[in-house]
């Protein structure tokens, strides 16, 4: 009897129960491997909840190595799903599974505590970490259900969407206050390195020699001056036309859409759209979020 009651309680933790509380942390890596811990608390209320937890922790470690392979057959779901959104190979290894217990003066929680290793969860471009591509299902963010990524030594965050509910350090945190639905590929966040390399200083200093060379050949060719600059007046004024006309098409389809999309609404080349969305990025009109192979375009809220 004593067994079916610790069962049931087992159970009961890993429902929707009231007082239950999920926090996945993802520790991301310079490699591109990132360590996730996810943690479900469910709340003691009183000392018989105590007393059954802590005896289910000294009779249950012999279930571990079953929760621990029922829990792995979920993982390999979410990482095939990656893999097809992202088109990136990736694995998951190194799990592992404990129970816990947290006490304070006025409350208790009992804890169940999963990690594992996702190999390839992020990906480099210029220096840069870029995650959200492994992000292929949709999540739900609420005080009982928190997302926080840790940022590694060594880089900082230059841009999040949706934008993260708190920051404590170098773990940004989502708890549904801002943004409570998340979209696939979210949350998109891009770790540019912190201070200044030797190799920024070079790029600044190869940047401010090219624009030194530009200033000189535009001085040598003033007869062209004038020409030149009423074909980039006529320029702008299409693309000021095209940018607002993007602007109400992102309005239409509920502040967002695909690059696709928008190219065929428009009826102008990928590269001219390309220019133009790249020009609206500048201005913080828009932001744009990998998903798999294409963009998708976000509107910036006013």
């Amino acid at each position: 009897m004593r067994k079916v009651s610790l069962f049931l309680f087992f159970l009961i933790l890993w429902t929707q129960a009231a007082g239950a509380q999920s926090i996945i942390t993802v520790e991301v890596h310079e490699n591109g491997n990132a360590l996730w811990t996810m943690e479900k608390r469910l709340s003691l209320t009183n000392q018989t909840d105590i007393d059954d937890w802590e005896d289910f922790i000294k009779t249950g470690q012999a279930g571990n190595q079953q929760d621990l392979e029922d829990f792995s057959k979920r993982i390999e779901w979410f990482i095939v799903s990656a893999q097809e959104f992202s088109g990136r190979p990736m694995m998951a290894e190194n799990f592992k599974i404990s129970y816990d217990t947290a006490k304070n003066p006025s409350s208790a929680y009992g804890i169940i505590r999963y990690s594992f290793e996702w190999k390839n969860f992020s990906h480099s471009e210029n220096g840069k970490i870029l995650i959200g591509d492994s992000f292929s299902e949709g999540m739900v963010m609420s005080q009982d259900n928190v997302l926080v990524l840790k940022i590694p030594d060594g880089f900082d965050m230059e841009s999040a969407s949706p934008n993260f509910d708190k920051r404590d350090g170098t773990r940004l945190i989502w708890d549904g206050t801002l943004y409570r639905n998340f979209g696939k590929g979210e949350p998109a966040v891009v770790l540019a390195r912190s201070g200044i390399s030797p190799w920024f200083l070079i790029v600044i200093l190869i940047v401010v020699a090219s624009g030194t060379l530009l200033i000189f050949v535009r001085k040598t060719k003033k007869t062209d001056t004038q020409h030149e600059h009423v074909s980039l007046e006529d320029q702008t004024t299409d693309d000021l036309k095209y940018e607002e006309m993007i602007e109400r098409f992102l309005t239409d389809s509920g502040g967002q859409a695909s690059q696709s999309d928008i190219i065929n609404e428009i009826g102008l080349s990928k590269s001219r759209v390309s220019t133009i969305l790249s020009q609206m990025k500048e201005k913080e009109r828009i932001i744009k979020i990998k998903n798999g192979k294409g963009n998708l375009i976000r509107i910036v809220k006013k």
